[in-house]
């Protein structure tokens, strides 16, 4: 199954089902469909043509426009007025009514009307996971799916922007922005559970929750990892308000193998690692604790921190992870100044850099490029740090 989303979320299979040439794609590979696809026979033939004939009469003179670039292959799905790709949607609906096995925790609450007697479903609210995504093609069918029949989406800053967001939602979508960013003018945690209430009962009778709307909370990473998902998922809970969690690969490990380092190696004796948050929850940071040689006694062979900011933060955590050694004898040191290290920053992205270094030296070597911040960046510590093994 996982080789089947793998191909689904890629965007020139999306553009292929606009035209019908999904059917031909999986013909050629029968391995890869699931096994109700391939008992059903013509099942998913028949969605897919379902999906695309709706574009082509619903869509009037737009669904023969979505047809025509398809079938020249010169640009794929038709974008309408605000950068929205209306065949998109509906090709995402096709592939999801072929498949048939989208997890009932993730599926629209349009879904939950169609198939109970309540003709107005409670209002859901989303948190996803979404891990490191720059692009549409990165998210899951199932997130994909969420978006489609959206009514409202949060987003965070790092991850989708609102122009990709915008491409799948459908006409009356609200797609609002309220990611943080350290050391910068953000939201406030409680800003945004006040926030995700408020649309929660917009438009509902005396402040009541409004049925049968889907709000989409999208989080980079994975939510319960230094993501705050308790603090809204509490204040949902205390209005009443059903929610779903769909977790997502966390930049703690993402971001690292993206660059190249593996966060285990059995060659190297590295078969444990650690995570910490680089920056408290009042901004201080983690080096600025007057604790020394607390890191000397950490029982793992990695160490992995996130949200680390500004150089000047990186560097007092440097300092505190190598410690005293007025406290320490040399041979008694699990880190010193020689210990590998190494920054990814924007890690997935087509500006991620990646520099490798010691623990004495790893500022020094960013500042000479110019740098005073590597947000948003992961730092590794560990002998692994010395491994490449990143895409050529």
């Amino acid at each position: 199954m996982i080789s089947v989303i793998s191909v689904l979320t890629t965007a020139s299979f999306l553009a292929a089902a606009a035209d019908g040439k999904i059917s031909s794609a999986f013909q050629r590979t029968p391995l890869l469909l699931p096994p109700r696809a391939r008992a059903s026979g013509g099942a998913f033939r028949s969605a897919t043509a379902t999906a695309g004939a709706a574009s082509r009469d619903d869509g009037g003179e737009g669904g023969a426009e979505v047809d025509a670039a398809a079938g020249a292959g010169g640009g794929g799905p038709t974008k309408e007025e605000g950068g929205r790709d209306e065949s998109l949607r509906r090709s995402i609906e096709g592939l999801v009514s072929a498949l048939g096995e989208t997890r009932r925790s993730t599926a629209s609450v349009a879904e939950v009307a169609e198939d109970g007697d309540d003709p107005s479903p409670p209002l859901t609210v989303h948190l996803v996971g979404t891990g490191l995504c720059p692009t549409l093609s990165d998210l899951s069918l199932s997130t994909l799916l969420l978006l489609s029949r959206a009514d409202v989406v949060l987003h965070d800053s790092l991850g989708l922007s609102s122009d990709h967001i915008g491409r799948v939602v459908r006409e009356g979508c609200e797609v609002i922005c309220v990611g943080k960013r350290g050391d910068r003018k953000s939201w406030r945690q409680d800003e945004i559970d006040e926030l995700l209430l408020q649309k929660a009962t917009e438009g509902g009778k005396a402040g009541g929750l409004k049925s049968g709307r889907t709000i989409v909370r999208l989080k980079g990473g994975d939510p319960f990892l230094f993501g705050r998902a308790r603090s809204e998922i509490e204040a949902l809970q205390s209005a009443g308000v059903q929610h779903t969690y769909t977790p997502g690969i966390s930049s703690c490990v993402a971001g690292p193998h993206l660059g190249g380092i593996p966060l285990t190696d059995p060659s190297l004796g590295c078969q444990s690692f650690g995570v910490w948050s680089g920056t408290d929850a009042l901004g201080r940071g983690l080096g600025s604790k007057t604790d020394e040689n607390r890191w000397q006694h950490v029982g793992v062979d990695v160490l992995v921190f996130l949200m680390i900011g500004r150089l000047d933060k990186l560097d007092d955590l440097c300092r505190s992870i190598v410690g005293s050694r007025e406290v320490l004898l040399d041979s008694q040191r699990k880190w010193d100044v020689d210990t590998p290290c190494a920054v990814v920053q924007n890690a997935g992205g087509e500006d991620m850099s990646v520099w490798r270094s010691t623990l004495g030296s790893i500022v020094e070597v960013i500042r000479r490029k110019d740098r005073t911040s590597v947000s948003p960046a992961v730092f590794v510590v560990g002998d692994v740090a010395t491994l490449d093994l990143s895409s050529c």
